[in-house]
């Protein structure tokens, strides 16, 4: 009797260390990429010539969830970006990411932040400081929107 009641007590206890090893599995991480066709800054450094910049931004990230019931959201934002100067034709390049974190108890996270790139020249301007201000908004469920607000720049990369 007493040989069945320990076979029972430790499958019971692998069965509640299996359940707890499953329960908190990897989170699961969510992608969504954002394609940038002419979007406008201006050369502050220079000219206050136009630069039109082209490519994309690669939005990923993933929530879990703690026993106080409060979603831990991590974002990572990544560019990968060329401009053109609309005046002299020079081309510059962008390649950045970051990340952002955002820890609440509702089920969706609303954030802007902003993202600085090194927008550097192809040519002979100098380089410049690319920043983006960006809105996104993630929930529990995969669910991802991201747009640019805005393009700034500032002198020096």
């Amino acid at each position: 009797m007493f040989h069945r009641s320990t076979s029972l007590t430790v499958l019971l206890a692998l069965l509640l260390c299996l359940g707890t090893a499953l329960a908190q599995s990897a989170p699961v991480t969510y992608s969504y990429d954002l394609i940038v066709t002419d979007q406008k800054t201006v050369n502050a450094c220079s000219s206050s010539e136009p630069v039109l910049l082209s490519g994309v931004m690669h939005f990923s990230y993933s929530v879990t969830t703690d026993s106080s019931a409060v979603n831990h959201f991590s974002v990572t934002v990544a560019n990968n970006l060329t401009g053109v100067g609309q005046n002299t034709g020079t081309y510059y390049v962008a390649n950045d990411s970051d990340q952002y974190n955002s820890n609440n108890d509702d089920a969706s996270a609303d954030l802007t932040v902003e993202l600085k790139s090194d927008l550097k020249s192809q040519g002979s301007p100098p380089g410049m400081t690319l920043v983006q201000s960006l809105h996104i908004v993630v929930d529990t469920t995969g669910t991802i929107s991201a747009q640019i607000v805005s393009n700034t720049t500032g002198c020096g990369s």
